[in-house]
């Protein structure tokens, strides 16, 4: 029947090789970035505007390498699931991004795309990439100036601008007031936003029983009934699953099951990257999609990997 310890050890060397060739490209992404010239961004009501953000980048930092694309609309993704936009008591601005160190790569990814920021402990566990410089503030209002998705974080941004058109009124840095935009866009699987969305928000997970059962879904859950409208969208992006109310209170959830339905989001993520360590998680997770359409389940020796891999998957 084979070793389980042997199936066990030979599985962890090749999740460790995955990670490692995992950080090779998020290096070898910093070291030649994807450039974009804001000339070609085409211009739709339905979809994110970036223009704005392009010359503003350009007038304040004209010997920096533009951010591409499909970076930005995956860090407003991102920045819907994990960001805040802060105004404190004294009336100063910060823009933050908080993740577990563990995943601190994400965050100096973050940093170095954009050029500007910090990246900083904010406690023994989580790191936050941070930015509390007007000129750089300024341009990350337009990057998510009409271009936010969930109402609620469009809620907390309009704040930050109206707290932002008081900051650069007065000391020794002024700046041109800025207008709130009001968009409606939806998610779409022809960008980023989604993928930066569930690097914040999104969970691959699968179980594997000690007999036959197994489960296998991905989800996605979200605060505040005001992001319903979000989250049932993706049954149509998918075409499949379901949003449901999640035991927290004022949580919902959208959840895709099965083996057969979970296929349905296989080319979004094959096409659009990953950059937290959901990566690998994802990368596990189809893995274990092709075990089970082998029915390797069935078989004891190998269920016992399956059983292993699956573990790792859902702590990811």
């Amino acid at each position: 029947m084979g070793d389980p310890l042997l199936y066990q050890h030979l599985f962890l060397i090749n999740v460790l090789i995955y990670f490692i060739l995992l950080s090779l490209a998020i290096h070898i992404y910093f070291k030649f970035p994807h450039n974009l010239s804001y000339s070609t961004i085409a211009i739709n009501p339905n979809d994110f505007y970036l223009t704005p953000f392009y010359q503003k980048f350009k007038a304040y930092l004209p010997n920096d390498n533009l951010p591409s694309e499909n970076f930005l609309t995956w860090l407003i993704g991102f920045t819907e699931g994990e960001g805040s936009f802060i105004v404190n008591n004294r009336g100063d601005l910060a823009f933050v991004i908080t993740q577990s160190t563990t995943d601190i790569k994400v965050l100096d990814f973050i940093k170095e795309t954009l050029g500007f920021g910090k990246v900083i402990p904010q406690s023994l566990k989580t790191s936050r990439y941070v930015t509390q410089n007007k000129l750089e503030i300024d341009i990350i209002i337009s990057l998510f100036n009409g271009n936010l998705i969930l109402p609620s974080k469009q809620k907390s941004f309009e704040k930050f601008i109206k707290g932002f058109n008081i900051w650069v009124s007065k000391g020794r840095i002024r700046l041109d007031t800025v207008e709130f935009k009001h968009n409606s866009i939806l998610p779409s699987l022809n960008n980023s936003w989604l993928a930066g969305f569930t690097d914040g928000e999104g969970c691959f997970t699968c179980s594997i029983g000690k007999d036959r059962g197994f489960s296998y879904n991905f989800n996605i859950s979200q605060k505040w009934d005001i992001n319903l409208k979000v989250l049932e969208h993706l049954c149509v992006l998918f075409n499949g699953g379901i949003v449901s109310k999640h035991s927290a209170d004022n949580v919902y959830e959208y959840r895709i099951a099965g083996v057969k339905n979970c296929k349905n989001i296989f080319s979004y993520f094959d096409n659009y990257n990953l950059y937290t360590k959901k990566n690998l998680s994802y990368f596990l997770w189809k893995e274990m999609y092709d075990d089970l359409l082998k029915k390797h389940h069935l078989d004891p020796i190998k269920r016992l990997e399956m059983i292993e891999k699956a573990k790792l998957i859902n702590k990811l």
